[in-house]
């Protein structure tokens, strides 16, 4: 992974420190420079970046639920939890239900980092089976079980070439 500051390459080092304590068998795709792990029924993706040149910020990023069907009530009740919830965010992507919080890698301490990794997990794994019921699609987890996960969707792949 290319760092482009030193607070970025620092912060970087400790949450891999730090993931290596929280997560079992955490997965680190080098290719985007994150970090993957499973928590109940949803899957976490945390990244580090560079903000400006004296900070990093530390996303944490929860899949709550995946192919859902997409309508108002969805979205007035993700942006009504917005404004509810402590801290962090739903957010939508197409058709994806996604829940994230961030750091400042510069004041990121193990206590902060495991407060905020247990939160987003929390929250996501929470609120996954209820927008599932509701609004159709699949957790996290049933989808990469329904996909066989990322070995045999490689393997897949690589058969459909």
């Amino acid at each position: 992974m290319k760092f482009d500051t030193e607070v970025h390459q620092q912060t970087f080092d400790a949450v891999r420190e730090y993931i290596d304590e929280l997560i079992d068998e955490p997965y680190y795709e080098e290719e985007s420079g994150h970090f993957y792990g499973r928590y109940g029924s949803t899957v976490l993706e945390i990244g580090v970046n560079s903000y400006g040149p004296a900070e990093a910020v530390v996303n944490i990023t929860a899949y709550c639920a995946q192919g859902v069907e997409v309508d108002d009530s969805l979205m007035e009740g993700l942006l009504g939890l917005n404004h509810t919830l402590p801290m962090g965010a739903f957010s939508l992507v197409g058709t994806d239900v996604f829940f994230s919080h961030s750091l400042f890698g510069r004041a990121l301490t193990p206590s902060s980092f495991l407060g905020a990794v247990a939160a987003v997990a929390t929250v996501a794994d929470d609120y996954d089976d209820r927008i599932v019921a509701e609004y159709g699609g699949e957790t996290a987890l049933e989808r990469i079980e329904s996909t066989g996960g990322r070995q045999k969707r490689r393997v897949r792949a690589a058969v459909e070439l």
